[in-house]
């Protein structure tokens, strides 16, 4: 650039330019200072740049790293399963063949009636739950086999029974029973003790059994006879405004009562009434097994004023009425239990921990083909991997059990839920096994979903069209309603005397909360072409829906009926309103109005269904026990995510991130859904 100067002298002004570059001015140091600040601020951006491409950097390498780190999981699932297991479990390993002189039953906690699933997401959520809740988790086909394996080792001297907490259903308590004494008639040399701090009815049932009933000196019963109540809402609903939207078909569908009644109707007191004595007065035969045990219930329990009076005889003390009653025979604490044992039988570290024999690692040494078995995944369906295939012992017949327990729901991630999904993938495996000759629906459930119980039933009868095989029911504590739907598709209906059926009916039920909303100031409006398809949340629900509701349950009903008319034909010509509107039956009445066809455990079924396809009496048919098994990838997720977390998060953050995985997977729904489904949910002893 040049410089001119208007008076021609360049010298001054070379020498102004100059004084200038140096600064001699005052005025001229300001772009110098600007310039300064702008080195110091791309300085810092340079440095604020290089952090950030250093940590990001930084989290790029150990995304890569975790990358490779989860490919490692995956593929190393399965070696480390039973590692990560035992950990969490904290149960020694099993050598087949080293049985202990005491054979260990640890039943301090939940006994299930189906066959538990063997993937590792199960088994580490099964070992989570234990740890969390100080309890086991039982299955009665483990239970079974262990006591089946024990008759072939002579080195058992002892049996030990601990019942303390032990949570199962009256005909799970039976089968421990027949297999604990069908054990001591084989082998009449072994003592057999049972232990509780308190008995449950299912639990001490188990107990008497058993050659010696011990309880703990604090201990008791904690039933003094059976019972069954609910809550009923009709008049917090009135101060709340809310108004109960029920649309039933059955005079007595007891499940909606609690939101129109405010108390029990007496139609339905009667009926339960009936069912609970029978129930009781069934308990109390079938402890046959121990003297007089029948007789004391019936004269202590019976009488509340005498319980007392004896009770108070004894200071309080029910484990001491209890033995005075020859009810239990001794009165101990688990702990000098134990260290007697420790005396006798040798200890592992200190005295108390006696050396014993668990009953689970007794049973996992079985063969494994007598042991429940596990569909393969085969294919896809719905974004998860169902289970299709089972591999038997050729040309073996087997009869498969295939079971529906609990409420039936449209869907659920879990395999053991009663959802069409997991019926469906063990009747696949069933289509695939030729060597399967019938099937037995193992159902306990008190119903559910109209539209599940509906796709269930059209399963059943694909397989029965595409197999030609016979497939029985075997029902065991409830087999209402939805359930019973279910069972119309089955060739022969099978019940314990204990089991609970019926409730031939169906309803569906809502809240309508305008009222409320109005009240607080909330409207509704809007535009619609049709009132049917209006949502009335701050409005009251039209007398068109209403109706259309009331058609459609009437409609499900009356084909409800015909299903039960079509598939029993004794009561094709019968009054429906003798065996429908919602009434419930135990075992002999339904037996009389030839609901079912007789009264027969899991096992007297099997016999029926052998009788009915064995060719030959030589044939060796066998019981085939199916799950279905998780295979998606949100549970291998879950997998990935327990083995990871449990070594760094406390077991009941764990559990807390598993149950909102599972609640965020679950589809809601808006309308009220069509239920057929029993008052009786639970018949839990």
């Amino acid at each position: 650039m040049d410089f001119k100067d208007p008076d021609n002298s360049t010298s001054q002004n070379r020498n102004d330019y100059i004084t200038i570059q140096t600064g001699s001015s005052k005025h001229s140091n300001t772009p110098s200072l600007i310039k300064s600040f702008c080195h110091i601020f791309m300085m810092i951006g340079s440095i604020i740049t290089f952090i950030r491409n250093t940590v990001f950097n930084i989290i790029f390498i150990l995304l890569i790293i975790a990358i490779f780190a989860l490919v490692g999981l995956v593929n190393t699932v399965t070696d480390r399963g039973a590692e990560v297991i035992s950990e969490l479990s904290g149960k020694s390993s099993y050598k087949t063949g080293q049985v202990e002189q005491v054979l260990c039953f640890d039943l301090n906690g939940p006994v299930y009636e189906y066959p538990l699933p063997d993937d590792d997401y199960s088994k580490l959520t099964r070992n989570l739950d234990e740890k969390l809740n100080n309890r086991r988790i039982n299955d009665i086909l483990s239970i079974e086999k262990a006591l089946k394996a024990a008759q072939d080792e002579n080195e058992i001297k002892e049996i030990y029974l601990n019942l303390t907490d032990c949570m199962t259903t009256f005909p799970v308590a039976e089968r421990i029973y027949n297999a604990v004494r069908e054990y001591k008639e084989k082998k009449p040399d072994t003592k057999i003790t049972a232990f509780a701090e308190s008995y449950g009815a299912s639990a001490y049932r188990i107990a008497t059994a058993a050659d010696r009933i011990v309880i703990d000196p604090l201990g008791g019963f904690d039933f003094k006879g059976f019972a069954s109540a609910n809550l009923y809402f009709k008049d917090l609903l009135d101060r709340l405004r809310v108004e109960p939207l029920v649309f039933k078909a059955g005079e007595f569908k007891s499940a909606v009562e609690i939101f129109t009644e405010n108390r029990m109707s007496e139609g339905v007191k009667k009926e339960y009434q009936h069912i609970f004595d029978s129930l009781w007065k069934l308990y109390k035969d079938s402890l046959n097994s121990r003297a007089d045990a029948s007789a004391s219930l019936t004269r202590v329990f019976d009488n509340p004023q005498r319980f007392l009076e004896e009770l108070e005889r004894f200071r309080g003390s029910e484990a001491q009425l209890l033995k005075h009653m020859g009810l239990v025979d001794e009165i101990n604490s688990q702990l000098n239990l134990e260290y007697a044992y420790s005396k006798d039988y040798g200890y592992e570290d200190n005295m108390l921990n006696p050396l014993m024999t668990d009953y689970q690692d007794l049973a996992d040494s079985v063969n494994p083909v007598t042991a429940a078995k596990t569909p393969k995944k085969k294919h896809r369906k719905n974004g998860a991997d169902k289970s299709v295939t089972v591999e038997s012992a050729e040309g073996k017949s087997e009869i498969a059990v295939l079971y529906g327990i609990g409420e039936i729901m449209d869907y659920s991630e879990r395999p053991t839920e009663f959802t069409p999904d997991n019926i469906a993938s063990q009747i696949e495996s069933i289509l695939e096994d030729k060597n399967i000759k019938g099937v037995i629906f193992y159902i306990n459930s008190p119903g559910g979903s109209v539209s599940a119980s509906e796709k269930i039933r059209n399963l059943i009868l694909k397989l029965k069209e595409t197999r030609e095989i016979p497939v029985y029911v075997s029902m065991n504590s409830l087999c209402a309603s939805g359930a019973y739907w279910i069972s119309t598709a089955c060739d022969r209906l099978y019940a314990t005397p204990t089991t609970i059926t019926g409730s031939i009916g169906v309803f569906s039920v809502g809240l309508g909360i305008h009222d409320l909303l109005n009240e607080y100031g909330v409207r509704q409006d809007g535009v619609e072409t049709s009132e049917l398809e209006r949502s009335p949340l701050a409005v009251r629900m039209p007398e068109s829906q209403r109706r259309m509701n009331t058609l459609e349950v009437e409609g499900i009903y009356e084909n409800f009926i015909s299903l039960v008319k079509n598939s029993r034909k004794d009561l094709k010509n019968t009054d429906y309103r003798v065996f429908a509107e919602g009434k419930v039956f135990l075992c002999q009445d339904a037996l009389s109005l030839k609901l079912i066809d007789d009264s027969k455990d899991l096992f007297g079924v099997f016999e029926e269904i052998k009788a009915a396809v064995q060719h030959d009496d030589n044939d060796e048919i066998s019981l085939l026990h199916l799950s279905s098994e998780i295979g998606n990838k949100a549970n291998l997720f879950k997998s990935l995510f327990i083995k990871t977390a449990s070594g760094i998060l406390a077991p009941e953050y764990v559990k807390t991130i598993l149950d909102l995985m599972n609640k965020s997977s679950a589809a809601g729904e808006n309308k009220p859904k069509l239920m057929a489904i029993g008052a009786i949910r639970d018949v839990t002893l």
